[in-house]
């Protein structure tokens, strides 16, 4: 186990936070690329229906149906080849933009590595090899908690911790895929959140610094921009966090930048007290939706 990084957050700061999905590879990647790969590792044969009615499960729960529910054989496959996905230039310059702007931490729902490539030159990441830009920032004495809520990459030159919140493709037991996961992700939340609440009070009380320990806490105490993410319904452990959020941590806010919205999604995201910023007038031209939309973040968050 490595030695834990500490990170102390001011007893009078509101951490700002930065939580980018999968939108910014989809604007610059092939959309098929994901389909490429589960079907490479498709062990379950489907009927013409069953295939057309696939591309309705959200993502993160196809592996189960293509591999039969035996996704944790299959989980090095997709590994492998999701290390090594490389981002083409432009794409690289935008995530740059966006981890230059004033925030604190950023949380990415990506297995892969398109961040720390961007700002890391050279940056490689192996299964089952150490990586010097991988942190530790608490050490509960859970190795496989610890892995699934406590590592970060930290990038040179004062950048902000990236913290793959579903897991990363080097560790393919940290991937979180289907149900089963899920819900093994959302018990150690549970867990962690109730000593997070009771560390926060004690803390603002006493006018202490509090240890940052997890994504979670950056999540919870933090104002997050949630950038380039669907928040699709299937994503269980974030609406939980989102409720736990309103719930415990009022003061702290979430802003949901979506290019396309539906009613629906903005009705449920406000229920949650979610602030939604919708712009449909760039139509499907989504590299210049997020190059504006870094702009606008840098104008009304300020420059680092």
């Amino acid at each position: 186990m490595m030695k834990p990084e500490p990170i102390l957050i001011p007893c009078d700061h509101r951490p700002q936070v930065l939580l980018l999905g999968n939108g910014i590879n989809r604007a610059f990647q092939s959309a098929d690329s994901w389909d490429d790969l589960l079907r490479s590792i498709q062990t379950k044969t489907l009927t013409t229906e069953e295939t057309e009615q696939l591309g309705a499960v959200p993502y993160p729960l196809r592996p189960v149906i293509l591999t039969g529910g035996q996704l944790e054989a299959n989980l090095p496959i997709i590994a492998g080849a999701l290390t090594d996905l490389q981002p083409p230039e432009e794409e690289k310059e935008l995530l740059r933009s966006f981890a230059q702007l004033p925030v604190d931490a950023i949380l990415s729902t990506n297995y892969t590595y398109e961040l720390e490539k961007s700002l890391i030159p050279g940056f490689k990441a192996a299964v089952g090899r150490k990586n010097k830009y991988r942190k530790l920032a608490h050490n509960s004495g859970s190795e496989d908690k610890d892995r699934w809520l406590s590592t970060y990459f930290l990038p040179p030159e004062n950048a902000p911790g990236i913290w793959h919140i579903h897991g990363e493709a080097a560790r393919p037991d940290t991937m979180i895929l289907g149900h089963y996961q899920y819900g093994k992700l959302l018990s150690w939340s549970q867990q962690h959140i109730s000593g997070l609440i009771r560390h926060y009070k004690g803390k603002q009380k006493g006018r202490k610094p509090l240890p940052i320990h997890s994504w979670l806490d950056w999540l919870l105490l933090g104002d997050v921009h949630i950038v380039g993410f669907g928040l699709d319904l299937s994503e269980l452990d974030l609406w939980w966090l989102i409720n736990c959020k309103m719930r415990n941590f009022s003061h702290t806010t979430i802003t949901w930048y979506k290019s396309n919205i539906t009613p629906g999604q903005q009705l449920l995201a406000e229920a949650c007290g979610v602030k939604v910023v919708s712009d449909t007038a760039m139509g499907k031209d989504y590299p210049t939706y997020y190059r504006r939309l870094a702009e606008q973040l840098r104008t009304t968050m300020g420059r680092r």
